[in-house]
C-alpha cells in the first residue's frame, strides 16, 4: 500500500488551536472541562480528534460529495456537548454488552476509538425519518437510514490514518446499512441525506422529494426499481434485528394476499365497500333508536352490564349516552373513510401501495441473508446504471473527474464482509461497462492519456491506475520503461516522485513517449 507524502506531524495538542481558528462555536478542550468524564475518556477523545484531524483530508479528496473538515468536527463536538452526560468503558471481564441510551444520555461501550466515536453517532436523539406506505415499511427503512449515518461518521476513522486508505471491513456495523446509505448519496447526494437523517422536518415529506428526484434525474423505471429495492432490504435486513417486528410483517403479508386479491377486481372491491357502508349506517340508526328511547337505553344499559367484569362495568346511563355518542362518531368517520376509498385518485393510490407493498412482502423468501445479497447485487446493477446515465451526460472536464473518483470509491464498497463491488463477479461486467464509458470520455476529453492502442488492454492498464489507492489521483505520475531482461516495457505509477507500483506491458501500440515522466490527470 503506498505511503503519503506528509510534512511534519503537528503536535497532538495544535488541533485545538486549529479547531479554534476555524470559529467553532466550541472547541473540544472547553467541553470536556465541562464533562464529569474520567481521564480515560478524555484522552481517548483527544485520540479521536487527533487522527481525524490528520486523515480527513485524504478522507475528503477520495470521498468528495461529503462534509467539510470544519463542519464534521463542529458536528461531534456538538454532539458531546449536546448529547453525551456519561461515557463508560467495559472491560474485557465484564458481562454486560454495550449500549447507548438516548434519554439518559449514557454509553457504555469498551475503550476502542471506533467503537466510541460510533456510540457518540447512535446518542443523538432522532425522530421518524421516512413517511412511506405504513408504519412497518418506515420504521424498517429509518433503522437503515439512522445506521448508515452513524457508519457514515465513523469512515474517516476507521478507514483514514494520515498515511493511507484501508477499509476495515470487520468494523463496518452492518454492510447492508452502509452501502444502501453510500448508494443514497451517489443518488442525491450527501447534503439532502444528512438533512434527511439529522435535521429532520416532519413537514418535508423526504421520502417523496427522494422518489421525484430519483426519477427527475435517472427516469420513472429507475425510480420504481430502486425504491422498490431500498424497501425490501430495509424489511429483511431489519428482521434480523427485531423479531417482533418481522412477525408482524409476517402477519401482515397474510393480510396483504386479500387486500390485493380485492383490488384486482374494482366492481366486488366497491361491492364490499357498499356492504361494509351499510353494516355501519345500520348501526348508526339502532344507536339513534336507542338514544332516543328511555326503554331501549335501559335495556341496553343491562345488556352491556351484563357482559362485563366489574372493573369494567358502566356505571350510569349518562356514561353510556357518552359511550353511544363515541361510537355514533366513529362509525361516521369509517363511513366518510370508505366513501371517500372509493373515489377514483385515493382508490388508486391505495391499489398502487397494495400492490407496491405485496410485491416486495411476497418476494420475501425463507433464505433471509441469501434474500438480501441477491436482491444488493441488483439493487447494485441500477446504481451501476446511474453511474453510467451520469457519465454519458457529463461533457464538463471537472464534472468528469468527479466521477473517476466516484467510480473508484463506489468500486471499493463492501458488499458482503469479505467482498467489495469490484471483486464481485455478478457484478464485473456492469463495472467494466461503466468503467470503459468513462475512461473513454476522459481519454477524449484529454483528461487521462491512452497509453496503448489496443482499447481493452488500455482499459485495463487504466482501471488498475485509477483503482489504486494512492490519494489524489491528481497527484499520480507515470513513466514507461524498457524492461532490461524482456521485451515489454515497464509501466511505473508514481504517487508525486514515490514509485508505488508497476505494470508490465506490451511493447508494441504505445501511445506516449518512452523514459519521460508524465502527469496522469490533466485539467
Amino acid at each position: 500500500m503506498r505511503k503519503l507524502k506528509k510534512g511534519k506531524k503537528k503536535l497532538k495538542n495544535n488541533i485545538f488551536k486549529s479547531i479554534s481558528k476555524n470559529n467553532l462555536n466550541n472547541n473540544l478542550e472547553e467541553v470536556l472541562a465541562n464533562k464529569n468524564f474520567s481521564e480515560e475518556t478524555k484522552n481517548i477523545l483527544l485520540n479521536i480528534f487527533y487522527k481525524i484531524e490528520n486523515g480527513y483530508n485524504d478522507y475528503k479528496t477520495v470521498k468528495r460529495d461529503t462534509y467539510d473538515k470544519k463542519e464534521y468536527i463542529k458536528k461531534l463536538i456538538k454532539i458531546i456537548d449536546e448529547d453525551c452526560e456519561k461515557i463508560e468503558f467495559l472491560k474485557p471481564t465484564d458481562n454486560i454488552s454495550e449500549f447507548v441510551n438516548n434519554e439518559k444520555k449514557e454509553i457504555i461501550c469498551y475503550p476502542v476509538e471506533t467503537k466510541v466515536l460510533y456510540s457518540i453517532a447512535q446518542i443523538q436523539k432522532r425522530n421518524i425519518v421516512v413517511k412511506c406506505i405504513d408504519k412497518y415499511f418506515e420504521q424498517a427503512f429509518s433503522f437503515i437510514l439512522n445506521t448508515g449515518n452513524n457508519i457514515n461518521i465513523v469512515e474517516p476513522l476507521r478507514d483514514f490514518n494520515g498515511f493511507s486508505w484501508n477499509i476495515v471491513y470487520k468494523e463496518i456495523e452492518d454492510i447492508t446499512c452502509n452501502l444502501i446509505y453510500q448508494n443514497m448519496i451517489f443518488l442525491l447526494g450527501n447534503k439532502f441525506v444528512d438533512k434527511w437523517v439529522n435535521d429532520f422536518n416532519p413537514l418535508i415529506d423526504y421520502f417523496d422529494i427522494f422518489q421525484a428526484e430519483i426519477e427527475k434525474k435517472f427516469g420513472k423505471k429507475s425510480r420504481e426499481e430502486i425504491i422498490k429495492k431500498i424497501l425490501k432490504i430495509s424489511i429483511m435486513t431489519y428482521f434480523k434485528y427485531d423479531n417482533e417486528f418481522k412477525n408482524s410483517i409476517l402477519e401482515q403479508k397474510k393480510q396483504i394476499e386479500t387486500s390485493y386479491d380485492e383490488f384486482q377486481n374494482k366492481e366486488e372491491y366497491i361491492s364490499k365497500i357498499s356492504k361494509s357502508k351499510k353494516q355501519k349506517e345500520k348501526e348508526i340508526k339502532r344507536i339513534d333508536k336507542i338514544m332516543n328511547n328511555k326503554d331501549l337505553i335501559a335495556e341496553e344499559y343491562e345488556k352491556r352490564n351484563e357482559k362485563l367484569p366489574l372493573e369494567k362495568k358502566i356505571f350510569s346511563i349518562r356514561v353510556l349516552k357518552n359511550i353511544l355518542k363515541e361510537e355514533r362518531e366513529n362509525f361516521l368517520k369509517e363511513i366518510e373513510e370508505l366513501n371517500n376509498s372509493i373515489k377514483p385518485k385515493e382508490y388508486i393510490k391505495q391499489r398502487d401501495i397494495i400492490n407496491q407493498k405485496h410485491e416486495i412482502l411476497y418476494s420475501l423468501g425463507e433464505n433471509l441473508e441469501y434474500n438480501i445479497y441477491n436482491t444488493l447485487i441488483d439493487l447494485q446493477k441500477d446504481i451501476i446504471k446511474c453511474i453510467n446515465k451520469k457519465t454519458k451526460e457529463t461533457t464538463n472536464k471537472q464534472e468528469l473527474i468527479e466521477l473517476i473518483y466516484l467510480f473508484r470509491y463506489y468500486c471499493y464498497l463492501p458488499i458482503t464482509s469479505n467482498t467489495n463491488i469490484m471483486q464481485e463477479h455478478k457484478l464485473q461486467r456492469y463495472i467494466d461497462k461503466v468503467g470503459k464509458e468513462l475512461i473513454k470520455k476522459a481519454i477524449a476529453e484529454k483528461i487521462i492519456p491512452q497509453i496503448i492502442e489496443d482499447e481493452n488492454a488500455n482499459y485495463k492498464i487504466i482501471k488498475k491506475i485509477i483503482l489504486s489507492k494512492i490519494i489524489s489521483l491528481e497527484g499520480i505520475n507515470i513513466k514507461i520503461e524498457k524492461d532490461k531482461d524482456k521485451e515489454n516495457k515497464i509501466l511505473t505509477i508514481y504517487d508525486e516522485d514515490i514509485e508505488d507500483f508497476i505494470i508490465n506491458i506490451k511493447d508494441e501500440g504505445l501511445k506516449i513517449k518512452n523514459n519521460k515522466k508524465i502527469k496522469f490527470i490533466n485539467l
